[in-house]
């Protein structure tokens, strides 16, 4: 905490403008090292001209200046807006080298947290709302930016740690505590334990939304699943062919369909065969089908449905007839089951199609009922504070009563940082990006 750091805050290419940040005690040394004579005013933009040590112009920008405390990270910070050369950037990065320590990733959010300007669970949420790739994994981040998780979990806690000072007046007296206090106590006991439960009851919502739900196309050979596959992915990924088997592998494509994450996989055609090589790839079908939260199972036969494919077909499957040119875009019912006709070369019912994967994917992940768990270190400490609240028993010794409040209490604080706990800030910030 000691050094001033620096880092380039956008990316190492070239652009229109680069933002290079310092963070620290003796930020404003960077004005004297680059012979900047103008007077720089708090959070005033000011344009100046950098140079060297040999008075050689280095470039021209815009200088920022956001005094402590009133800062990102609580300390003196500077900001360079410079233009994006890369000969520029190296040679500020060189320049600031000397003088100033280059930061770790995620170390201006790290000193922003230990300065207590940002809590823990909001510096996740601006983590991942850097790494969000679609509007609803974006609104959720910025909820948790807003401390909506950190409130919830900061609340929890509180309640713990004032029942555990209630009952550690008595350890000295245990003889004078009263039955109503310790009926008092259970239910305040039930009431957290009911509360923990119903938010570790959430179905990983806002995990899968965080990391995208999996969607897997199946089906025997050549009936068009690599093509829909490519289609979907609006890019040519999948190699396609009029022979069976051309697909041996798990192929996967990122998008987004009405602002969900959605990773689509593409897989071998499902059929018996004697290529080991074949079956392995049928194999990997099968097991990342299973694992899928929603599957597309692909027919092109209306009378002659591929069996193997109809026994991975569940409630969260699309059933799709392909290759359907001469069909319109209704529901077709087979066997007790809706098919949705398709044609990709004459684009019949693609849209539809992906507003059905739209609609089960909101149906999955639509959360209307208060902040959800985003990372499974959250769910961790969550199910062990509930562990140790489940064996709470008033008629145990006072002293084991407030053992395992203060376990529970403990628990709930490593979410929230109310605990020394380095090997936890290294694995949240060390995710972090440069410059962040």
């Amino acid at each position: 905490m000691g050094d001033t750091i620096f880092a380039l805050s956008t990316a190492f290419s070239k652009s229109g403008i680069a933002v290079i940040r310092i963070s620290g005690p003796n930020s404003l040394k960077v004005l004297e090292h680059f012979s900047i004579r103008k007077e720089i005013k708090p959070r005033v933009a000011t344009f100046a001209k950098l140079y060297d040590k040999d008075h050689q112009l280095i470039d021209e920008g815009i200088i920022l200046h956001f005094p402590a405390p009133n800062s990102f990270t609580g300390e003196d910070i500077i900001e360079l807006q410079l233009h994006g050369s890369k000969v520029v950037i190296k040679t500020v990065l060189e320049e600031l080298s000397k003088i100033f320590v280059m930061a770790k990733p995620g170390e201006f959010s790290l000193r922003a947290f230990l300065n207590n300007k940002l809590s823990l669970t909001a510096a996740e949420g601006l983590a991942d709302l850097i790494d969000a790739e679609t509007k609803v994994q974006a609104k959720q981040a910025l909820r948790q930016m807003s401390g909506e998780l950190d409130a919830l979990y900061q609340e929890w806690r509180q309640k713990l740690v004032n029942l555990q000072s209630n009952v550690e007046a008595y350890i000295d007296f245990p003889e004078d505590i009263e039955d109503s206090v310790l009926r008092e106590l259970s239910k305040e006991i039930q009431n957290l334990i009911s509360s923990l439960k119903n938010h570790l009851n959430d179905e990983r919502k806002g995990e899968r939304l965080r990391e995208g739900l999996h969607v897997v196309i199946i089906g025997e050979p050549n009936v068009g699943k690599s093509t829909l596959f490519n289609c979907l992915a609006k890019r040519d990924i999948a190699i396609t062919s009029q022979y069976a088997g051309t697909t041996r592998d798990v192929l996967e494509a990122h998008v987004d369909i009405g602002g969900y994450p959605i990773i689509i996989s593409d897989t071998a055609g499902i059929r018996s065969s004697s290529d080991p090589i074949e079956c392995e790839g049928i194999a990997r079908a099968k097991k990342r089908a299973s694992a899928a939260d929603i599957r597309i199972a692909l027919f092109d036969k209306i009378n002659n449905l591929n069996c193997e494919t109809l026994s991975l077909v569940d409630e969260q499957t699309i059933c799709i007839i392909s290759k359907a040119d001469s069909q319109d875009s209704n529901f077709l019912p087979i066997n007790g089951m809706n098919f949705l006709p398709i044609s990709v070369h004459k684009n019949k019912g693609i849209n539809r199609l992906i507003e059905l994967i739209k609609d089960k994917a909101q149906a999955m992940l639509t959360c209307n009922d208060g902040p959800v768990i985003t990372r499974q270190r959250h769910r961790n400490c969550v199910q062990k504070a509930l562990e140790y609240l489940l064996i709470f028993d008033n008629k145990k010794p006072i002293e084991l009563i407030s053992e395992d409040l203060r376990l529970a209490t403990r628990e709930l604080g490593k979410i929230v940082g109310a605990i020394g706990a380095d090997e936890i800030l290294d694995s949240i910030f060390s995710k972090f990006c440069l410059g962040k």
